[in-house]
């Protein structure tokens, strides 16, 4: 293999590389500018699960009242 064949195929090598690497780039890219939705995924949780989330409302309401009334 003569030293032209072997830049050639580093060449040929390192523009697959690098347009394989435009491509992760383009996709890392879309998922940061994603919104996170972190309020739809709690909706979804409190709507498909509510008793918890009613009980831990009550429960820390309880907690609050109690601590509120020791206050003077």
């Amino acid at each position: 293999m003569s030293d032209m064949e072997t830049r050639q195929q580093l060449l040929e090598a390192t523009e697959r590389d690098e347009a394989e690497l435009d491509r992760a780039i383009d996709e890392l890219k879309q998922v940061v500018h994603r919104p996170f939705e972190l309020t739809e995924r709690v909706q979804a949780h409190i709507t498909a699960h509510p008793i918890p989330w009613l009980i831990g409302g009550v429960l820390v309401g309880l907690w609050l009242g109690s601590r509120n009334g020791r206050r003077t």
